[in-house]
């Protein structure tokens, strides 16, 4: 019984509460949206795993209390807000539910890169919270790109038409993701200074991203060892 209640605990520890986080970027990112890009899932299986997606995120969360209540009153009120926004038509607001959803996942990338450096050893687990990481500021950007493009029509330009049922969101992680990772194909061009602004910024990030990380990840090893040095 008290090995079974240990293993309980082990797997809801911070690091497995980040991989479990990873493994929902995953699915929205690469398997949800681009099946609703592709006109074969619905809005609303898309919005059911965004819903899941914010939910793990609450979970993955392990700070203070104070802050506990804060993001998980901010992602119920954002998911409820974003729910109403869609489904009920005379509350129709899709600027305010992208600029909700957008301050969900900027908390989310900020709370995930604190955990990220905190104390501690450097295992598998605090690597792949740094993917996570990596994935939230891609989709946080999209989500930037999508209300930038609702707030100035046209600030982004889209070669070719949408299909039939096609996610229009689908497209925004798309550009958003080419252009962290500095791909850019040029189907997708940013024609506002602000979107531009907003694609260089993301652009940089991609860049400096990995070198900050193997740099802070290197200094909280090398604490972690020191510290066991001296209490050896």
């Amino acid at each position: 019984m008290t090995d079974s209640s240990s293993s309980r605990s082990n797997f809801w520890s911070v690091d497995q509460r980040l991989t479990f986080f990873l493994a929902s970027l995953i699915l929205i990112i690469f398997v949800i949206l681009p099946l609703a890009g592709l006109g074969m899932l619905g809005k609303f299986v898309v919005d059911i795993v965004l819903s899941m997606l914010m939910i793990a995120g609450v979970i993955a969360t392990q700070r203070s209390l104070a802050v506990k209540i804060f993001v998980g009153s901010l992602t119920i009120g954002g998911l409820i807000f974003h729910w109403t926004n869609v489904y009920v038509l005379s509350q129709r607001h899709p600027e305010l539910d992208a600029l909700l959803l957008l301050f969900c996942l900027f908390a989310f990338v900020v709370i995930t890169l604190l955990q990220l450096f905190r104390p501690g050893p450097v295992n598998l687990q605090r690597v792949l919270g740094a993917i996570a990481a990596y994935l939230l500021i891609g989709l946080m950007w999209s989500y930037a790109y999508r209300l930038t493009d609702l707030k100035i029509p046209g600030s982004l330009r889209f070669i070719g038409s949408f299909a039939d049922g096609e996610a229009p969101m689908a497209r925004y992680v798309y550009f958003s993701f080419t252009t962290l990772t500095t791909i850019g194909y040029g189907d997708v061009l940013p024609a506002h200074p602000l979107s531009r602004m907003l694609a260089v910024s993301e652009a940089l990030i991609g860049q400096l991203y990995p070198a900050v990380l193997i740099g802070g990840l290197l200094g909280v090893a090398l604490q972690s060892r020191s510290q066991q040095s001296e209490q050896e």
